[in-house]
């Protein structure tokens, strides 16, 4: 079963923590908020999430939505 977290109610600072210790072995690490998207694309560019069909960043205003996105197509992965 695949977990990710809900990015309602979090800074990208505890976003950005909370998936790099989840997803630890991918060696995510953090960055600052302005770097947003290029953490994002490196998430989006990793086996595991490419082939749940995790969004590419680029087509996203804000890491929140993009954020959604990804819980959105995490929670259907495993339905």
């Amino acid at each position: 079963m695949s977990v990710c977290y809900d990015p309602r109610g979090l800074t990208w600072d505890n976003y950005c923590r909370y998936m790099a210790e989840l997803f630890a072995p991918n060696d995510l690490g953090t960055v600052p908020e302005e770097q947003w998207q290029q953490w994002a694309a490196g998430v989006y560019g990793i086996g595991y999430f490419a082939q749940s069909g995790v969004p590419d960043p680029r087509g996203f205003q804000n890491w929140q939505d993009w954020a959604m996105a990804v819980v959105g197509i995490m929670s259907i992965e495993d339905k």
